[in-house]
C-alpha cells in the first residue's frame, strides 16, 4: 500500500531521514508500514549497510552533482524565512538528508535492476540460516508418523499395545521381558531429518543419540538370541549389558557388541564407513571377510572407494562423539567432511570450487548452537579459505567454498 501512495524517491527521503533522525512521527508511521514488507526490509538492510562497498562506489561514481545543487536550491526556495543561524543550520540538515535521499535511491536503483533473484549477500543469506535442534518422527509398525517435535511429553502407544515415552526429546520403550515371535516382527523405524537430533531408548533399556539425516529401525521388542536393529546415517550407542548380542547392521557393516558405547558412521553418501569404540569390545563384519576387533579408542574405517580392508588407528574418540554432546571437534579433518557435516546440521549444501580444498586439514572446535557465520569464520581464518552464501529459488541455502 506504501509503495502505491509514496514514490520511489519520497520512500528514500524517508529512509535517508530516518538515519539522520529527521523524521516526523507520521513519517516514522509510513517507513514502518512500509518495512513490515520482507522483501522491503532486506532492501533496506542493503542499502544502510556500512560495508557494502559496492553500492557506495555505485553512488559516488554516478552521482551528478548539478542535479544535488538544483533539488537544494528549491528546497531552501520553500523554506520560511528564519534567522541566521538557524537558517544555514537548517541548509546544512536539509543538504546532508537530501545527499543521502540521493545516495538512497541510486542504491535501490542499483539493487532494483533485473538480476537472478538467488542473489543476495552472504552476510544476510547467513543471518537467515538457523542451526538444527530437537526434532524427529517415528514411523510405527502400522504406519503412523508422529512427530516428535510437535507431540512433546506424551505417551504413543504402537500397534502391538507397547507403550512409548516422549519426554524431555527422548523417545523411551516401556521395558518387556515378553519373548513371544509376534512382538519381534513389529517394527518401528525413527527418523531424524537435516538439522535434528533425537535420544532413543531401546526396549532392552540400551540408549542411542540418533544424528541429522539418520534412522534406525528396531523391533518394539526384543527376542531371539540377538538384538538387532539397522542404521542409516550415524548414531551413538550406549548398550546395555546381556546374554544375546547386540547388532547394529547397515548397509556395508555389522557392528556386534555384547555392552559397550561407541559410534558408528554410516551415512549412504559419505565415501567411508566408521566405527569408533569408546568402552567395551566390538567386531566389524563386512562381506565375508575377516572380523576386526576395535579396543577403546581405536577407529575402523572403511574406504569404499579402496580395495582394502578396515584400517583400525587409535583416534581422540571426542572427534567421533561430540556431536552429541552438543560440539563440533575435528582434529585435522579434511574440510570435505567437515562441511558435509555441518551442511546436515544446518540444513544446507555446501560445495567446493575446486576438489583440491575438500583435502584441505584443520582443527576447531565448536558449539553447534552457535550461528553457522561463527565457524565458517573459524575455518576461514584457520584454513585459509574464502566463501559465500546464497539462497536459492526453491529454499534451499548453499555455501560455496574457494582459494581465499
Amino acid at each position: 500500500m506504501t509503495e502505491e501512495i509514496f514514490s520511489r524517491d519520497e520512500i528514500a527521503r524517508l529512509i535517508a531521514g530516518s538515519l539522520f533522525g529527521t523524521l516526523q512521527a507520521e513519517e516514522e508511521i509510513v517507513l514502518k508500514d512500509w518495512l513490515k514488507d520482507k522483501e522491503n526490509l532486506r532492501l533496506y538492510r542493503r542499502i544502510v549497510s556500512e560495508g557494502d562497498i559496492d553500492a557506495k562506489r555505485e553512488f559516488y561514481t554516478s552521482l551528478d552533482m548539478e542535479k544535488v545543487y538544483e533539488k537544494l536550491q528549491n528546497r531552501i526556495r520553500n523554506q520560511e524565512k528564519r534567522s541566521k543561524t538557524k537558517f544555514f543550520y537548517k541548509i546544512g540538515k536539509y543538504a546532508a538528508v537530501l545527499l543521502l535521499g540521493l545516495s538512497v535511491a541510486m542504491v535501490w536503483n542499483h539493487f532494483s535492476e533485473p538480476k537472478d533473484k538467488t542473489v543476495i549477500t552472504t552476510e544476510e543469506t547467513l543471518a537467515e540460516i538457523e542451526p538444527g535442534n530437537q526434532r524427529a518422527v517415528l514411523v510405527l509398525a502400522d504406519g503412523r508418523k508422529v512427530s516428535l517435535e510437535e507431540d512433546k511429553d506424551q505417551s504413543i502407544k504402537s500397534s502391538g499395545d507397547v507403550l512409548i515415552k516422549n519426554r524431555n526429546n527422548t523417545l523411551e520403550y516401556e521395558p518387556s521381558d515378553r519373548k513371544d515371535g509376534s512382538a519381534s516382527t513389529r517394527y518401528n523405524t525413527l527418523y531424524v531429518p537435516k538439522k535434528g537430533i533425537y535420544t532413543l531408548i531401546l526396549p532392552d533399556g540400551s540408549k542411542l543419540w540418533l544424528n541429522s539425516d539418520s534412522s534406525v529401525k528396531y523391533p518394539e521388542v526384543f527376542t531371539g538370541d540377538q538384538r538387532v536393529v539397522e542404521l542409516t546415517g550415524e548414531a551413538y550407542f550406549e548398550v546395555t549389558k546381556a546374554e544375546e548380542e547386540f547388532v547394529v547392521r547397515t548397509k556395508r557393516q555389522d557392528v556386534t557388541v555384547l555392552g559397550t558405547s561407541f559410534n558408528v558412521s554410516a551415512y549412504e553418501d559419505d565415501h567411508f564407513f566408521a566405527t569408533t569404540l569408546v568402552e567395551g569390545k566390538v567386531k566389524l563384519s563386512h562381506q565375508g571377510e575377516n572380523d576386526v576387533f576395535l579396543a577403546p579408542g581405536e577407529s575402523g574405517y572403511l574406504d569404499l572407494g579402496a580395495e582394502k580392508p578396515v584400517v583400525v588407528t587409535t583416534v581422540d574418540v571426542r572427534n567421533y562423539t561430540s556431536w552429541k554432546d552438543g560440539s563440533f571437534y575435528f582434529e585435522r579433518h579434511p574440510l570435505g567432511d567437515i562441511l558435509k557435516k555441518m551442511g546436515r546440521w544446518y540444513g544446507v549444501e555446501v560445495k567446493f570450487e575446486e576438489e583440491k580444498l575438500r583435502n584441505v586439514l584443520f582443527t576447531g572446535v565448536a558449539r553447534k548452537n552457535e550461528p553457522i557465520e561463527k565457524l565458517l569464520e573459524m575455518i576461514r581464518k584457520t584454513a585459509l579459505i574464502s566463501y559465500s552464501a546464497i539462497k536459492k529459488e526453491n529454499g534451499q541455502y548453499e555455501i560455496t567454498i574457494s582459494e581465499k
